[in-house]
C-alpha cells in the first residue's frame, strides 16, 4: 500500500474532527481544538490500513526500526512522534507530525526533524506533516500552505480542497483545509 493511501487517510481523519469539533462545540474551527483530539481522529482513519500508536518515543521508534543509534542523539531525541504507523511485521513504517498552520514556516522544524530521524536508516522510509489552516480568506490558506512547502523542503503532496464554515465568534464564513506534506531524508 502506497504512502498515498496514508495521507488519504489522515486527511479523512481530520475532516471527521473538524466535523465532530464543529458540532459539539456549537461552531468553533479545528484552531481551538487540542492537536491530541485531532490525533485520535487521524489514528482511527489510519487504522484500518495499519497498525498505529500515538505519542511514541522518539529513542524507542528508532530502537524498533533498526536505524543508528550511534552518534548525537537527534535534537528531541528524548521527545515524541505524534503518530507512528507500523509494518505487520512490527517495524516502524511511517512517522506523522501534525501540526496546525498558524504561521507559514510552522511545519518548516517538524520537517527538519523528520529528516534528521529517517535518515538514520531502518524500516522507516518517509515522514508526514499533517497540517490543518483556517482563514477568513480562501487565498490566504494557499499562501500559507505553498510558503509552508517551500520553506520546509517538504512536498505538499495531498489537500483536501477548501471547505466553507460558519465561525462561532463572528458568524461569517471561513474556510478550512488540511494537508500533508511528504518528507524524506
Amino acid at each position: 500500500m502506497s504512502i498515498a493511501n496514508f495521507e488519504a487517510a489522515c486527511l479523512r481523519g481530520v475532516k471527521r474532527a473538524f466535523k465532530t469539533h464543529h458540532q459539539f462545540t456549537g461552531g468553533l474551527s479545528l484552531q481551538y481544538a487540542p492537536e491530541a483530539f485531532i490525533q485520535g481522529q487521524i489514528a482511527l482513519a489510519l487504522s484500518p490500513l495499519a497498525y498505529v500508536t500515538l505519542e511514541s518515543h522518539v529513542y524507542d521508534t528508532l530502537w524498533d526500526a533498526g536505524a543508528e543509534l550511534r552518534g548525537k542523539v537527534p535534537r528531541n531525541g528524548s521527545g515524541r512522534l505524534d503518530i507512528v504507523t507500523w509494518w505487520k511485521q512490527g517495524t516502524p513504517r511511517f512517522l506523522i507530525e501534525v501540526k496546525k498552520l498558524r504561521h507559514k514556516e510552522a511545519i518548516t522544524a517538524d520537517a527538519k526533524r523528520l529528516r534528521q530521524l529517517l535518515g538514520r536508516g531502518g524500516s522507516t522510509r518517509e515522514g508526514i506533516v499533517v497540517a490543518y489552516v483556517s482563514a477568513k480568506k480562501p487565498r490566504t490558506i494557499d499562501d500559507r500552505l505553498l510558503y509552508a512547502a517551500e520553506s520546509s523542503g517538504a512536498l505538499l503532496s495531498q489537500r483536501t480542497g477548501k471547505i466553507p464554515f460558519v465561525e462561532f465568534h463572528s458568524g461569517s464564513t471561513w474556510h478550512y483545509e488540511a494537508a500533508c506534506f511528504r518528507v524524506r531524508p
